[in-house]
């Protein structure tokens, strides 16, 4: 009993000597990587939990703010069904069977989850005749005919409100990648400026 109250007042006095507490680890426990040299464990160590438990809880609030966005920016679109368009590109398969010739369906779905008109322009999106070939091939089985359609009347509505920069619709239409349905509202949207020619 003399003997074990002995060490306990030798490790109090030397703290080099004490066994780390469990969840701690001093500079001298740290698992060794090459000989001579150590592998701190920042995350483990004790002394510096709190900083580390602050730093996950900003993480995983960036992460919930980043995703809650995406969620926001889909449903307030009135495309909530392109949450769930994972973008495995099962649809690219409908490259042959395409009758306009649209080689990125994935693209039209990702761009009108986030209405990035831009992008929807630059994968053909006003192209596209919603014939539903697409659809077939989508795994999770998206009605992509009524996505891609609610985004092309979101991007002329877009369009008309001058908020697509006029050379992104002009690539489109010299590119013929405006379909008949849209070519009236282009052509009259473009005959505004008078400094534009074709």
């Amino acid at each position: 009993m003399i003997q074990m109250e002995n060490k306990s007042e030798k490790q109090k006095q030397n703290p080099e000597n004490q066994v780390s507490e469990p969840g701690q680890r001093k500079d001298d426990d740290q698992p060794i990587t090459l000989p001579g040299i150590k592998r701190y464990h920042f995350f483990s160590n004790l002394r510096n939990r709190p900083l580390t438990i602050n730093l996950n809880r900003l993480a995983m609030l960036g992460l919930g703010t980043v995703f809650a966005a995406d969620v926001v920016k889909a449903v307030s679109s009135g495309n909530p069904q392109t949450i769930y368009c994972y973008e495995c590109r099962a649809c690219y398969a409908t490259q042959d069977k395409c009758p306009v010739g649209i080689s990125r369906q994935a693209e039209l779905t990702v761009s009108s989850r986030v209405k990035d008109y831009v992008r929807f322009l630059k994968a053909d999106g006003l192209k596209c005749i919603r014939c539903g070939n697409c659809a077939s091939f989508c795994v999770i089985n998206l009605d992509l005919p009524k996505i891609f359609s609610l985004m092309q009347q979101n991007t002329i509505e877009a369009m008309n409100q001058n908020k697509i920069p006029r050379h992104h619709v002009l690539s489109a239409l010299k590119r013929g990648s405006i379909n008949r349905q849209y070519i009236n509202d282009v052509a009259a949207w473009i005959g505004k400026f008078g400094d534009i020619k074709l």
